[in-house]
């Protein structure tokens, strides 16, 4: 018993999508939109650094917003268009807004992100598949499903709104995982 445990542990761990880095299970690293590279090595605090072609630029607050990662660090802001390639940098906040304001990049809901990008995904797409419920409600939805067509009179109501909010539910947060854009 302790063998079939031991090697689903180790098929689970193979099965997880993700680079193994060296600062530990804080380190991170991840393809944006535009497949440059963002990454956190786990051990500074805070900073983000993203690496397109041979430019690297380290910054700790960021958003994602058609085509552009808007970000800042302590002192020093940033609008960078991943399609192009071209980094503004600006020192003052007020210049930064005044610019973001002139390129339409104000989205109507920020997903705002910081060093906890990688290990957010992460910890968020384990939640679904370990936890007990997660266990339970796909056993759950298919028992609704199946008994629909059976002529029970039974909690009928709830049975045809589980059918169809549970995986509504499960997509909108496997969307929401995939595609990091600001709306």
């Amino acid at each position: 018993m302790r063998h079939i445990l031991v090697k689903s542990l180790l098929l689970l761990l193979f099965m997880i999508p993700g680079r193994c880095l060296a600062g530990g299970l804080s380190a991170w690293e991840e393809d944006t939109p535009f497949h440059n590279i963002l990454a956190h090595d786990g051990v500074t605090v805070g900073w983000v650094t993203l690496t397109m072609d041979t430019t690297s630029l380290s910054f700790k607050h960021f958003y994602f917003y058609k085509g552009f990662i808007v970000a800042s660090a302590d002192s020093s802001y940033y609008i960078i268009d991943e399609e192009k390639k071209t980094i503004q940098e600006f020192g003052d906040q007020d210049k930064w807004q005044q610019a973001i304001k002139a390129q339409h990049l104000n989205p109507l809901w920020k997903r705002e992100y910081d060093d906890c990008y990688g290990t957010d995904k992460f910890g968020m797409i384990f939640a679904l598949f370990v936890l007990p419920i997660p266990l339970f409600l796909p056993l759950l939805w298919i028992t609704c499903v199946i008994s629909l067509f059976f002529s029970t009179r039974k909690l009928i109501f709830l049975r045809r709104h589980f059918s169809w909010i549970y995986p509504t539910v499960l997509l909108l947060v496997l969307l929401l995982n995939r595609y990091p854009n600001s709306i």
